[in-house]
């Protein structure tokens, strides 16, 4: 079969897609990415087809600066304004990728650029999600609502479902309703429900999905990218993790910072407070710093090799960093700035692996010094993060999905 994977996103929330195209083409299947034009190393670097995306998201998320540190109402704002002139240019270039295509498959970023286009095409669309998305349930709250209330019990849970579905969707409604007009000729708003199976790629010892009798749900487990065997450390790094004291790994990914060398500052200092030394990783965000006796700068380390080497990870809570730190089985600091991160730091306090998240707006040297020192000193939290960490690595959550995918066509 000729699959079309369509994503809109960061880096974090790309991969995935990534792993799962992977998966489908050890299986025999041939496979197109659609996805933004700064993406088309990274892609192709893995021997996929390759269809890109106007634009540049590094240079559009280094754009909203502040915007992300300024929670959920503020980023969702910034990503309408910085999305919506682009979308029917999208799809247009999501027509002329998935014209050959057997079925197209994404998340919501997929949806928006070429759910619209699947429809034109008279292709099956399968929502492929990172997040419980569509997904409503009294155990947990809304993907975009991890601070709800206790106090709202059950009942606020599942209403917080509801709300993330409408915030979820309201920046991209204009857009794409002018692109199904304008570009493909079709009339109403864009079906968020695809076709066949809902897939959502994360483990099911981290967010039970409720069954539903009118719809498969199925929770593969995570989708990650096979480690890369020629990949080797920078220099110093390893001898570095040797040392004496425990190390702690920072880096908050694409999330940009209105001052990233105070940022720096802050980390490094609470960092020093807990009795700790660090990686950081400056990312994206720009996370400035400078080598130190205890202090390790690199732009990026693949997570799978170093998180395990680790004593705790503080990081932004991103879906796929989140699965990352979890399946490393070490406990994580959970620094949300904004979109589903408040959830991700909420299942991973609930399930034990890690201290109550601090959020953006409230970190400071001595809640993050704090944070670290529970960390790096609680022996029930490191046990309930080593058996989180166990669980997900007996998972398969790329050849779970591939399998379900081949069904569809027989």
């Amino acid at each position: 079969m000729r699959f079309v994977i369509a994503s809109m996103d960061t880096r974090g929330g790309i991969a995935p897609y990534l792993a799962l195209g992977l998966g489908l083409r050890r299986a025999g299947h041939e496979v197109r990415v659609l996805a933004p034009s700064d993406f088309e190393s990274m892609v192709t670097d893995l021997g996929l087809s390759f269809a890109p995306l106007s634009g540049d998201v590094e240079q559009a998320v280094r754009g909203l600066g502040a915007a992300t540190e300024g929670g959920r109402l503020a980023s969702m704002r910034a990503a309408g304004r910085e999305m919506g002139g682009w979308i029917e240019t999208w799809t247009r270039q999501a027509l002329a990728a998935c014209e050959d295509a057997d079925i197209v498959l994404g998340g919501v970023g997929g949806m928006v650029v070429a759910g619209s286009v699947a429809e034109k095409l008279r292709l099956p669309f399968v929502v492929a999600h990172l997040q419980p998305v569509g997904a409503p349930t009294d155990r947990y709250p809304g993907p975009l609502f991890g601070g709800t209330p206790r106090i709202l019990g059950g009942p606020g849970r599942r209403l917080s479902h509801a709300m993330a579905e409408m915030g979820i969707w309201m920046p991209f409604r204009s857009g794409v309703l002018r692109a199904r007009k304008n570009v493909l000729e079709l009339d109403g708003p864009l079906r968020r429900d695809g076709d066949g199976p809902v897939l959502y790629g994360f483990s099911r010892h981290v967010v039970p999905v409720p069954l539903d009798r009118r719809r498969e749900r199925l929770v593969t487990g995570y989708w990650f990218l096979p480690s890369s065997d020629g990949w080797l450390p920078p220099v110093g790094l390893e001898a570095f993790l040797a040392g004496d004291r425990p190390v702690v790994s920072i880096g908050f990914g694409s999330m940009a910072s209105e001052d990233p060398a105070r940022l720096a500052d802050l980390v490094t200092g609470a960092v020093r407070d807990a009795g700790a030394r660090a990686v950081l990783l400056s990312g994206w965000g720009g996370l400035a710093g400078a080598q130190a006796d205890d202090l390790f700068v690199a732009d990026a380390v693949p997570h799978d090799w170093l998180f395990p080497r680790v004593g705790a990870v503080v990081h932004h809570g991103g879906a796929g960093t989140t699965g990352a730190g979890l399946r490393a089985g070490v406990p994580n600091v959970v620094v949300p700035f904004t979109m589903d991160q408040p959830f991700w730091g909420s299942r991973v306090h609930a399930l034990g692996a890690g201290p109550v998240p601090i959020p953006r707006k409230r970190l400071t040297r001595a809640t993050l010094a704090r944070a670290l020192e529970a960390a790096l000193g609680d022996p029930a939290m490191r046990v309930s993060a080593a058996r989180v960490g166990e669980a997900i690595r007996t998972e398969d959550g790329v050849s779970t999905a591939v399998a379900r995918l081949e069904q569809l066509r027989r």
